[in-house]
């Protein structure tokens, strides 16, 4: 047992190492870095990766996984262009948004716990069903909204800071406390550690489950604002352009935990990498294609990290 803590702390050495030194290369390579304006950016792209990557964190510590987060951050944000442009009031928009993405994901929640089907066929063929309906109610068309709600969240900032940081810094707080400083975390761990010894414990393990789905949706809700604000709408598949990112975030979270679990400040520090990858190698010259694959690199480089001194993806924390 101590040879495979030993293995799980090297392995966060490692990953941490490389963190360091691809940050350290990127201040001296990449011209106003460091600048506020240039910081602030990289927040605000960070948070289109960390807030479902913290959704995705919460789902895979029951012991599942969801891949259709990409369609339904979609489908949540073309219906609120469409629902706005038929002059629906904000409240009813963002009430109904909010029940599209739940909903989305208690779908995935009945498929999986209920149906028992496996989470990678399920949330795949719900990506692929929301990606559909996506282009259906966008007519595969670039969807704008100026609405002065979603203004008011691209433009303005509170003590200097903008807004999107302030949400990602809220969103961070709000699944920190939940995740990390109450039961229903704690039982989370216990199921995705152990299912069987969770339910002889007496813990309500397909309540939690479809809690963690549930948790899931409002992230993507809280994204989809995110979306619409600093894209003035919608682009088809935008957030698909982002699901190696938020998997990488996740992962890279657990590869710098001594313990080997899923964590939501890990996920938030893997997605702020990310973002700071993608900002540092644009401002050195670097195309977009080469960055793709780049960070298709690092995802492979980081699972295979993660795996060393163990064979599962989420670890009870004791």
């Amino acid at each position: 047992m101590e040879k495979v803590f030993e293995i799980r702390k090297f392995k966060s050495y490692i990953t941490l190492g490389i963190f360091s030194s691809v940050i350290i290369y990127l201040i001296f390579a990449s011209h106003g870095f460091l600048r506020f304006d240039n910081l602030m950016n990289v927040i605000i792209s960070a948070t289109f990766v960390a807030v479902p990557a913290m959704g995705l964190g919460t789902i895979m510590l029951s012991g599942s996984f969801d891949l259709s987060f990409v369609g339904i951050i979609g489908v949540v944000s073309v219906t609120s262009i469409r629902m706005i442009q038929a002059g629906i009031a904000m409240p009813i928009v963002l009430i109904t948004s909010l029940a599209v993405a739940v909903g989305f994901e208690l779908v995935n929640a009945v498929l999986i716990i209920k149906l028992r089907i496996h989470p990678w066929l399920t949330t795949i063929s719900t990506m692929l069903a929301a990606l559909g309906l996506e282009k259906a109610i966008s007519k595969a068309y670039f969807l704008t909204t100026s609405h002065p709600f979603f203004r008011t969240i691209r433009f303005d900032s509170f003590l200097g800071i903008p807004l999107p940081v302030w949400i990602l810094g809220v969103s961070f707080a709000a699944m920190y406390l939940l995740i990390h400083k109450t039961a229903f975390g704690m039982h989370l761990y216990a199921v995705g550690g152990n299912e069987v010894a969770a339910r002889k414990a007496g813990l309500k393990v397909e309540r939690l489950r479809f809690s963690s789905f549930a948790a899931m949706g409002v992230c993507i809700w809280v994204v989809s604002l995110v979306y619409l604000s600093q894209l003035s709408g919608y682009t088809p598949e935008a957030a698909y352009t982002n699901l190696n990112e938020v998997i990488l975030s996740v992962f890279f979270g657990m590869s710098i935990s001594r313990k080997n679990i899923i964590t939501i400040p890990g996920a938030v520090v893997g997605a702020v990498f990310v973002a700071l990858l993608a900002n540092g190698l644009a401002l050195s010259g670097v195309s977009s294609y080469w960055i793709k694959l780049i960070e298709g690199c690092l995802v492979i480089v980081v699972v295979i990290t993660n795996a060393m001194g163990s064979g599962e993806i989420v670890q009870l924390e004791k």
